[in-house]
């Protein structure tokens, strides 16, 4: 601390995650906001699409029944579950085709403003969101796919500045926490518009849009005024913390990264391990992201209201586990009782093969409805344990090309987002039954145990031969405490 102040990493990482926070909130108020947008009734009475009966009856959920109550939703759409599954997707097609540009932008520009300039865009497109879809569904496609560019450079960019900022004694802790945002953020996003789209605050589903970009507009100014993009060009960061960082990182802060070993990239078996995992874990993720208030409403029956909190729970409750799983994370490491490898193929189990288990569960439950929400909220949350798996792996093999390497990962990953809602609307028209429902977990379960599974066999946590060596660059700690002490001293002067 100096003069009372909170150690710069602490202060990089809560405003990280705020940036995370509003980026999830404008990426999945849609996925709420679309069941009030839609008028079922013109839609079911145009195109045969019936929802389920089959759950109707049960008011064990909750002692009062009335919790079950459908609530008639006129929305102004008629759009086939087809269309819903186009206008949800869109984000992803540009999402996944920004990744690879971010990741490179920022290990050679900037990425506190690679990820600022995303975000704010991001948010500008969610306030024009409410006037083009009045418009024409294929405006709001298209507003929807620009915002994904928008949001493809956020994780790239963040990942290329956790390897600058956080040392690697509390990468685990710290990196859990600012991807928490992304949690909280679904929570936001999704509980909010539940309550938006049920009010008559500026006209109900538009207010989420509205509520959520004002938000993203207010982060960018702390960001802006707050973060740098590395620690040692921080001005009020003390050489105690500058130094503390710079020990406990095999990455050169300084040093002018060579080009990108592509081709060594490329044919590397566990790179395409990671990146495997990241499709399976990104297909389960997308499909409850997107279309678990779809099930909510169409096969279990709860209203507007009750579906925004009920798909926003289990983001929230996720929360506390990743917190802690990251602080033991690092402590069994740091203790010695495993190794990093084991660490990270441990949690990664973890987020494959229990919610791969739950999803089995769903299907047995058949109409429990007690039983069916849990298990998609357990899903959820052991699903969240991939922040201390494959999400740091990319840390590991190569912090000084993390960003580029998520952003490989990530935009090939990222294409799920686009395909599960084609999938799930595909399989759902005018079937919206359990069986059909049951399908689409059948096939994440299969996905998620092959992708974990490759994982497990072929990742590492090793720095790869093709990544930056210590003994390949200078070591410029002193410089990064001289660059420091200049900085002091041009403060001081002033």
């Amino acid at each position: 601390k100096k003069y009372g102040m909170p150690g710069m990493r602490y202060v990089f990482s809560l405003v990280a995650f705020l940036g995370c926070f509003v980026n999830l909130a404008l990426r999945v108020n849609i996925n709420v906001a679309i069941v009030a947008m839609v008028n079922n009734s013109a839609v079911y009475s145009t195109h045969e699409n019936v929802t389920s009966h089959e759950c109707s009856e049960h008011p064990e959920f909750f002692s009062n029944s009335s919790f079950l109550k459908i609530q008639p939703r006129e929305g102004e759409f008629a759009w086939t579950p087809q269309i819903q599954g186009h206008v949800l997707g869109a984000f992803y097609y540009g999402y996944s085709v920004m990744q690879v540009p971010a990741g490179r932008l920022s290990e050679i520009y900037s990425a506190k403003w690679v990820f600022g300039l995303g975000t704010i865009a991001s948010a500008l497109l969610s306030l024009l969101t409410p006037v083009v879809a009045r418009f024409d569904v294929i405006a709001l496609i298209a507003i929807r796919a620009l915002q994904g560019v928008a949001q493809g450079v956020v994780f790239p960019s963040i990942h290329s500045m956790l390897g600058r900022w956080l040392p690697d004694t509390e990468k685990s802790f710290l990196s859990s926490a600012i991807y928490c945002g992304i949690n909280l953020g679904s929570v936001a996003g999704m509980a909010t518009a539940g309550v938006l789209c049920k009010s008559d605050f500026l006209g109900g589903w538009p207010s989420s849009f509205y509520v959520t970009g004002l938000a993203a507009c207010l982060w960018f100014i702390l960001w802006s005024a707050l973060v740098t993009d590395t620690p040692h060009s921080h001005p009020c960061i003390t050489s105690k913390e500058s130094e503390y960082i710079a020990s406990n990182q095999k990455i050169s802060q300084n040093v002018k990264l060579p080009p990108f070993p592509w081709s060594k990239v490329l044919t590397s078996i566990p790179f395409w391990a990671l990146t495997i995992n990241q499709i399976g874990m990104d297909w389960s993720f997308y499909t409850l992201l997107n279309d678990l208030p779809t099930f909510f409403a169409t096969i279990l029956h709860f209203d507007i209201e009750k579906n925004g909190y009920l798909s926003s729970m289990p983001y929230f409750l996720e929360t506390g586990f990743v917190l802690v799983l990251g602080f033991v994370c690092d402590l069994v490491v740091r203790k010695g009782y495993a190794t990093l490898n084991f660490t990270r193929k441990f949690c990664a189990g973890l987020a494959g093969f229990v919610p791969a288990l739950l999803f089995v569960g769903v299907g047995l439950a058949g109409c429990n409805v007690t039983l069916c929400v849990a298990f998609l909220m357990l899903a959820v949350i052991f699903g969240s344990f991939c922040s201390c798996g494959y999400m740091l792996t990319h840390l590991d093999m190569s912090p000084e090309y993390a960003g580029t390497l998520m952003g490989l990962t990530n935009g090939i990953s990222s294409v799920t987002g686009f395909i599960t809602p084609i999938v799930v609307g595909a399989l759902t028209e005018n079937k919206q039954t359990l069986g059909q429902w049951y399908i689409v977990f059948g096939i994440t379960v299969i996905i998620l145990v092959i992708s974990t599974t490759i994982f497990i066999l072929f990742a590492t946590t090793e720095k790869q031969d093709w990544a930056l060596r210590e003994d390949d660059m200078p070591i410029l700690q002193e410089s990064i405490r001289l660059s420091h002490q200049d900085n002091y001293e041009s403060l001081k002067h002033k």
